[in-house]
Parts: structure tokens; sequence; C-alpha cells
């Protein structure tokens, strides 16, 4: 590939704009007159892909018109937990299957899960170019949700969840979807996860009283990769339930929108890089730690598990299913069968809520700097708090066996 090719400023021109807005539209004669393409993205969201932000004006059927574009690139980094299927996944999930779920729920903004596809390809490297729903009051929003926020974002996911559930038998290539988080080829982030993973064992083993825990985190090791597989593998490996999962299910990969008294009114799921077929268990841990603020979590995780069941049953009854759903026992047992993960979760992505992404070196780097802070990252005093109880919980549950 010629050095021209790799700079996007160079081709993400005006005849590429074009080209997909002659293509979204079906207006052959449509002409982009400008284009103010801009680098988006902060170190705090650590994107997985270069995103750019285009505000692109053109003329079609005799009148000038503004559409505002995202841009995704794809690329791969070590301390992103997608690989190089991360393309060819989420273009399988905007083309193929979104627009079939959003077709049974209509296309107000409420029914929403996603931005829309404009145009896709693969050359010269691969790209996808969605609406940008920035310019429509939604934004992003950069903590834990308490409790009122997070079901707002819960009964989206049940929507979303219920929804696939009731297409599952009608989608045809399930496998063109199915870059979840662990593969039997791992990831460069599964290995930084399990390299993470014995660091915070042998931190772990300097805290008073705790050296039971780290030893038990030292014997998951050899089988780190294998148990979180398993969890991916849904009803295959013993998971009541297959559906489509998000699979990266967090406060950064939504966009939302505030009413009034700055409550979430509505949010819009993006990134669909790591979505795949299995229990919903995976999507609902991720949305406990990296969507749900400590006491939402801890004070109300039951109440809200009912709350999704009770969301996933209706949107179901809605869309005129004639099957069973699963139970609230279901999603309760597949959630404690699934513990591995939320484990993983914890030791493995929840530090990184506490790390300063102002200063100068790159936590997620292999270097011996970046090393050591991810080590002050599991000795923070806030960090301890929140793995201390867990851990026992843990062991309770069978989750460290």
């Amino acid at each position: 590939m010629s050095s021209s090719k790799k700079d996007p400023s160079r081709w993400l021109s005006g005849q590429l704009f074009q080209k997909a807005l002659v293509q979204h539209t079906a207006d052959r004669g449509l002409e982009v007159e400008d284009v103010h393409l801009a680098l988006h993205g902060n170190a705090a969201q650590q994107y997985a892909s270069t995103i750019y932000r285009a505000t692109v004006s053109y003329r079609s059927r005799g009148k000038t018109e503004s559409i505002k574009l995202i841009v995704k690139l794809m690329t791969s980094k070590v301390n992103s937990v997608a690989d190089e299927s991360s393309f060819d996944t989420e273009l399988s999930v905007y083309r193929d299957v979104l627009p079939k779920m959003q077709a049974t729920q209509g296309e107000t903004d409420d029914n929403r899960f996603s931005p829309k596809l404009i145009y896709a390809a693969n050359e010269p490297q691969p790209h996808i170019i969605l609406e940008d729903l920035m310019s429509r009051q939604y934004e992003h929003h950069n903590e834990l949700l308490g409790t009122e926020d997070s079901k707002a974002v819960l009964i989206k996911l049940a929507r979303f969840h219920a929804t696939s559930y009731s297409l599952g038998y009608t989608v045809k290539d399930r496998a063109a979807v199915n870059n979840g988080l662990f593969q039997q080829k791992p990831s460069e982030g599964v290995k930084f996860m399990l390299e993470n993973f014995s660091i915070f064992a042998e931190e772990l083993s300097r805290w008073d009283g705790y050296g039971k825990y780290a030893e038990r985190l030292r014997n998951m090791q050899p089988r780190f990769i294998e148990r979180g597989i398993q969890i991916y593998e849904g009803t295959k490996a013993g998971f009541s339930t297959n559906l489509l999962n998000h699979g990266d299910f967090h406060f950064n990969n939504m966009l939302f929108q505030f009413d009034n008294d700055q409550r979430v009114a509505n949010v819009i799921f993006y990134d669909y890089q790591l979505s795949c077929w299995t229990t919903p268990a995976v999507d609902l841990l991720y949305f406990f730690y990296l969507v749900c603020n400590r006491e939402t979590r801890e004070t109300k995780r039951d109440e809200l598990v009912q709350l999704y069941h009770q969301e996933f049953t209706s949107t179901l009854a809605l869309l005129g299913f004639m099957g069973n759903g699963p139970s609230l026992l279901d999603i309760n047992c597949d959630l404690l069968r699934a513990g591995f993960l939320e484990v993983a979760i914890v030791v493995c992505f929840i530090p990184f809520l506490f790390a300063d992404y102002n200063q100068a070196i790159n936590v997620y780097s292999n270097e011996e700097d970046a090393r050591a802070y991810r080590r002050k990252l599991y000795n923070n005093e806030e960090y301890q708090a929140l793995i201390k109880p867990l851990l026992t919980s843990f062991l309770h549950k069978g989750f460290l066996d």
C-alpha cells in the first residue's frame, strides 16, 4: 500500500464522500461541494479505531444540503481488545443485523440502537462512515451512572437483546458476527489482560491477609483464556440463551441525550467490533461494572436484573414472538455461570477507571514505566476498597476455583 493510501487526509476527499452519499441517497446526480475534516477522540476514551468527524456540503435534487458524518478507520493497538476481525464484525452488524432489528422497532429515536451506516469499504484501508449523532444533541458521558440513569441504559439493552433474540433464527450468518472478547486465537488485548491478571496477583500477595486470593488467581492463569472462551460459546457451553451481545458494553461506547434535569432521556450504542452471539450475561456484566456506579451496582443489582428481564419479556410480547424467552432464573443462573468474566472485568478493566490519562506515559504500553503505573493502579485506595469485598464474594460463589 502506498504512503498516500495510508495517509487518510489524502483519500478522505470529496470524491470519496460523493461516492458514499450517492449510494446512500440513491441520487446519481449528487455533487459534493465542500468537506471539512477533523480528527476526533481523546486519550481517556482509548478508541480501537482512528476516528474523523466530517461536515460535508453537497447539492442533491436541486437543493444544497449539509450532513455531519463519523469516519472510522480500523486500527490495531495493544491497548485494544479488538483484533483484525473487528472491521468485518462491525460492518456485518451495521449492514446485516441492525437493519433487521431496527425494522421491527420503527425509526423513532426512542427505538434506535445505533447510528445509521452511510458507507463502508476495504480500500484504500478498511473504513466505515456513519451518521454523526452528536449533531443531534447526543453526547458522550465520561463517568459511571447512578441508578435512574443506569435503568435507562438497561431498558435499551433489554430491548436490543430481546429484538435480536426474536430474530435469532432468521439471521443467516451468525458466524460473521462472532468476535467476542475471548477467541481460540487470543487478541493482543486478551494477552494484555492476562498480563495484568498476573500483575494483580503479584500485588495482591503483598496485601495483608490476601495471600490465599493471590494463590487462587495464580492458579487460574493457565486456564485464563480457556475459561473465557467457554463463556462466549453460549448455549454450547450450558448457558440458557443465545442472543446478540454488543460485546464491549461500557459508557465510552454510548451516546446520550439528556433532559432538562440532566437525566438520561435516551441512549444509542456504537462500536460493535466485539459483537457476538452468546449469553446476555456478557453485556450485563459489563453493564454492572462499566455503566453503573459502585453504589448502584452494590445496592440495586438484583432489582436491575429483574427490570432487565421484565423489559426483555415485554419486548418479546410487543414483537409478537411466539416462543419462550429466558426466565428470570435463567438470567441469574447465566450470570453465575459467567462468573469468570466478572472476575476478569474487575481485575483487568476496572483499575483503568482510576488512571490519569493526562500524564506523559501511555498506561497501556509494554514499557516498564507503564507496568509500574499499572501496579500503582492496583494499589489505589479506591480500587482496593472496591475489590476487597468482591474477592470474598467471588470466593464464596466459586468464581476463583
